[in-house]
């Protein structure tokens, strides 16, 4: 086989069966990917209208704002708002923390909440905050709240229960079970229902596994990253709302609370709206929930996921049960970590169907449509690239005997043979072979001449060479044999028409068996060496 045709083959094969340097998920973004599609926003609230009477909406110790005439005002009031969560079980099943959804579930106390807050904008209406602030420290400001919210009334009275699945989809959802929160005594746990099928699903870890240090991530929605947040909403998108906020973070202490159950204190950030939302490991499990965090220092905590196992377990809810989506989103996400973008691609296509429009899926999509852009054709289509490569494998050696004829001049396949033993005429000879020369081309196509020691010199001249080649393309003295080593040295002797070893001129060249010699050029006498 030609070496040129050795060299494909081998490039070839080599190309085929490397993975590359293809760009892959890393572990974090790989667990992000696979946890955000299943985080929720959780909205519980109501809104009212409070009808009050504006000459009751007076303090005294206050000066006195505008609209000091009596008469009904309307004010907007709202009590409860919006939480996180994440998907349990593919069949619309929910869990999140129990305060999240707790300001809905009693009419009483909501209705207080309504008049509370319709009572303070009422007094927002006729006296600046400083003024109010200054009643709020004086501890003052509560009675004239609850005077006003007591005398006023509620109108249009609208409550939201309802969950953002992370695609857009907004879905009611029914509470199936219901702990209160830690300060009540309770596991701070509830676990809704929605009515939606194949849904994202994040696995449960166990919690007895973690340690102090260990690294976690938390997923939620906060108020503070949301369109409608006072501060920052106005030049956020409102598809800005879809996108669950990660934050990184440590456990920090393992305490019990006053029931002595476990209670994860953690570093991470955990802000108005992160409530409910899960806390994972590296490889993606929740391992606690976001329960509580101080306003003014970085002490949150978490319930550990086991409480949460025991609570599902009561309600006979299998845990880790993997959706169609789950199953091939999961897949991808596992080529990706790998490298294998043609998989990831095709698994997020079918993973796509259950669940469209989630932004991290177009997120994943991205990614996933530059690293294919940036493979080689034969990395996108293994399968078609085996095939092809099988195929010039075969088709390789189908012409390499061909080839190889088509390099030896034809002369070589109508020669007679004959054998002649070359010395040098210096007597450099101890008997042994160096190798045979057989002529390739010419009347003498056929002879082998075999070399009988070191310091065998060829040319066109008798008198000096002890292989004649009468050529005019070869000089006098055109080249040289000589042994070093045990290795065959052919030396060209500064020829007018060069020396060539494979098609490549040389100076002086070590010879191997099959090498093709050609004194002169290729129009001139070709010589195959044998060892």
């Amino acid at each position: 086989m030609l070496p040129r045709v050795r060299l494909l083959l081998v490039a070839l094969a080599f190309a085929a069966c490397r993975h590359g340097d293809d760009a892959k998920l890393d572990d974090v973004q790989k667990m992000a990917y696979g946890v955000k599609p299943s985080v929720v926003r959780i909205n519980a609230y109501a809104t009212a209208q409070f009808r009050y009477d504006a000459a009751t909406a007076v303090i005294p110790s206050v000066s006195e704002g505008p609209g000091r005439a009596g008469g009904a005002q309307i004010v907007p009031t709202g009590a409860g708002g919006s939480g996180s969560g994440f998907i349990i079980h593919p069949g619309g099943l929910i869990l999140t923390s129990g305060h999240v959804v707790a300001p809905t579930r009693d009419s009483a106390a909501l209705e207080r909440e309504l008049r509370r807050n319709g009572a303070i904008a009422a007094l927002l209406k006729r006296y600046s905050v400083e003024d109010l602030r200054r009643l709020y420290r004086g501890d003052s400001l509560e009675r004239y709240v609850n005077a006003i919210g007591s005398a006023g009334t509620l109108e249009k009275i609208a409550i939201v229960n309802d969950v953002d699945l992370s695609n857009g989809v907004k879905v009611p959802f029914r509470i199936e079970r219901y702990s209160p929160a830690l300060a009540q005594g309770g596991a701070d746990l509830a676990l809704l229902r929605v009515d939606r099928k194949n849904l994202p699903v994040i696995p449960l870890g166990d919690s007895d596994r973690v340690r102090v240090g260990e690294s976690i991530w938390t997923f939620g929605y906060p108020a503070v990253a949301s369109s409608s947040d006072e501060v920052i909403g106005g030049w956020l998108s409102h598809d800005t709302d879809l996108e669950a906020t990660l934050n990184p973070g440590s456990i920090t202490a393992i305490k019990r609370d006053v029931t002595n159950t476990p209670v994860f204190q953690s570093n991470v950030a955990i802000y108005r709206g992160n409530s409910g939302g899960p806390a994972v490991n590296r490889d993606g499990d929740v391992i606690g929930i976001s329960t509580w965090g101080h306003r003014d220092a970085d002490v949150k905590f978490l319930v550990p996921v086991n409480v949460a196992r025991s609570f599902l377990a009561a309600a006979n809810v299998p845990i880790n049960v993997e959706s169609d989506f789950s199953r091939h989103y999961r897949a991808a996400l596992d080529a990706a970590g790998d490298g294998r973008w043609p998989v990831a691609s095709a698994e997020l296509t079918n993973a796509s169907r259950f669940f469209p429009g989630s932004p991290d899926l177009l997120r994943f999509r991205a990614d996933t449509d530059r690293a294919l852009k940036a493979m080689p054709l034969w990395r996108q289509h293994p399968a078609a690239s085996g095939a092809l490569l099988i195929a010039l494998v075969g088709a390789g050696v189908a012409i390499a005997i061909p080839a190889a004829r088509r390099r030896q001049p034809k002369d070589i396949a109508v020669a007679t043979t004959s054998e002649t033993l070359i010395a040098p005429s210096s007597g450099g000879g101890n008997g042994s072979i160096l190798g045979k020369f057989t002529i390739l081309n010419g009347s003498r196509a056929g002879e082998r001449l075999g070399l009988g020691g070191s310091g065998i010199r060829i040319g066109r001249e008798s008198a000096i060479c002890e292989i004649v080649l009468e050529n005019p393309k070869v000089s006098r003295l055109h080249a040289e044999v000589v042994s070093i080593d045990g290795k065959v040295l052919l030396i060209d002797r500064n020829s007018s028409n060069g020396t060539y070893v494979n098609d490549h001129k040389i100076d002086k060249r070590y010879l191997k068996d099959g090498d093709i010699i050609y004194f002169g050029g290729r129009n001139a006498v070709a010589v195959a060496f044998h060892a």
